[in-house]
């Protein structure tokens, strides 16, 4: 008991003095936020947002979870506190720090369990990869209905799905069904706005919302208008019926659908879970293909996860999202059951603090940002054609970021067009704007 609470101390000095020289911008938050009261800080609040009153904030949440850490920490629980905390600091982009963050909510493993990880490891033999994107669009072929997962705080996992839309259009799927969409008469599928799911405000998120619009998908909201009043199997049930309710509507549908997490697992989980795959098939009598991308992405989803990944990938490395085979037969190593398929992600590159997988397979160009003056502290890009019908404080970002080059410049990742570049200060006061064009 008193070893593996050393040992969770350790861990969490350890990540955050790695935070805080990989991306000393977010400490400087912290900071800010400790030392004084930031804007609109509610000292009451006990439910985090992205408005501040009818503004998208996007830095708000953070304001509320640095500087009411002690009352969060005391309303959340450590794990609780820290998922929170990993999800706002994803929604700037700020994905090192998302990853850092998560980790100190993380279980941690005694010797003999990572002996035992280490020992898992080195059982598995003449491994080989196929690359996933690949693999699924081969597998798509005998299914209607593709469930793929994602972990709320990565957009890895969103960026790996705009890979797939293109493709997946071409091979006759004209439905994406998204649990982060907004399921009621407030939002509308057929646009991206800032009532359109909590999720969706995340620019990744946006990007495939609006990627998936143009390329010509319908999309779905399925999540349960009653789900805090439901248990989780009533939750999914209700999820499986709005997605089979497109197939009532049209019986040649094919159908991508993204969910978070063991949503799309085909057994149940524990004794009394149906998640929403198995719910799925069993009222509609259809086959539904399950990927999961969570269990072997870097950090994973708990310490077994996160050393595991660490392990398999030090002996088998690779460079581009995989499915693991032995002989002719693709494995799970996490050895989970759940679903039908799994895909390795490889480690994070970055460039200048920011991830190269946030170019979207070359959709999006590195773009440099010179702020105007001293004082800027996040930068964000908005769509021109967007901004004709609202301010920025009711948009979604294309891509936005507080992270600074050696330069003092931002790096953003930009698809080909016109955008207004909005200058804010760490008080999220604008600064000041600029018109730009990627070609």
């Amino acid at each position: 008991m008193i070893r593996s609470t050393v040992c969770s101390i350790i861990l969490a000095l350890v990540l955050l003095t790695v935070s805080a020289q990989n991306v000393p911008q977010l400490q400087k938050l912290k900071q800010y936020c400790k030392l004084s009261s930031p804007p609109g800080f509610d000292s009451t609040l006990e439910n985090l947002s992205l408005f501040r009153g009818k503004e998208l904030n996007y830095l708000y949440p953070l304001y509320q979870l640095f500087r009411g850490e002690s009352a969060f920490r005391r309303q959340l629980g450590r794990s609780g506190y820290y998922d929170q905390l990993s999800q706002a600091i994803c929604f700037t982009e700020d994905y090192q720090s998302s990853l850092q963050y998560a980790l100190l909510g993380y279980d941690t493993l005694t010797p003999a369990g990572e002996k035992q990880i280490e020992r898992t490891v080195a059982s598995w033999k003449n491994v080989k990869y196929a690359d996933a994107r690949k693999y699924i669009l081969f597998a798509a072929n005998n299914y209607r209905v593709i469930m793929i997962n994602e972990a709320h705080y990565k957009p890895l996992h969103r960026a790996f799905v705009i890979s797939l839309l293109a493709d997946f259009y071409k091979k006759g799927f004209r439905y994406l069904a998204m649990e982060m969409l907004n399921n009621t008469s407030s939002a509308s599928p057929a646009r991206l706005t800032a009532v359109s799911g909590y999720y969706c405000r995340e620019p990744v998120a946006g990007e495939l919302v609006r990627i998936a619009l143009e390329t010509g998908f319908t999309l779905v909201p399925y999540e349960d208008t009653l789900g805090e009043r439901h248990t989780l199997t009533q939750r999914d049930s209700a999820q499986a019926a709005h997605i089979q309710g497109i197939l009532l509507k049209d019986t040649a549908a094919k159908i991508l659908v993204l969910a978070g997490y063991g949503h799309v697992a085909k057994i149940p989980l524990g004794d009394d879970y149906i998640p929403m795959a198995l719910a799925f098939q069993r009222i509609s009598k259809i086959p539904a293909f399950s990927i999961d991308q969570t269990d072997m992405t870097e950090e994973s989803n708990l310490a077994y996860g996160r050393k595991l990944y660490q392990e398999f990938l030090q002996k088998n490395p690779l460079d581009h999202p995989g499915v693991a085979f032995v002989g002719n037969d693709p494995v799970n190593i996490a050895n989970n059951q759940a679903y039908d398929l799994a895909i390795i992600h490889p480690p994070t590159t970055y460039r200048d603090g920011r991830p190269e997988w946030l170019s979207l397979n070359g959709l999006r160009k590195p773009t440099y940002i010179k702020p105007p003056g001293k004082g800027a502290f996040l930068v964000q890009a908005y769509y021109q054609s967007e901004m004709t019908a609202a301010g920025p404080g009711q948009l979604i970002p294309a891509d936005q970021t507080y992270i600074t080059t050696n330069k003092e410049n931002f790096l953003l990742f930009l698809r080909k067009g016109k955008y207004i570049v909005v200058f804010r200060d760490i008080g999220y006061r604008l600064l000041g704007k600029q018109l730009i064009e990627v070609s």
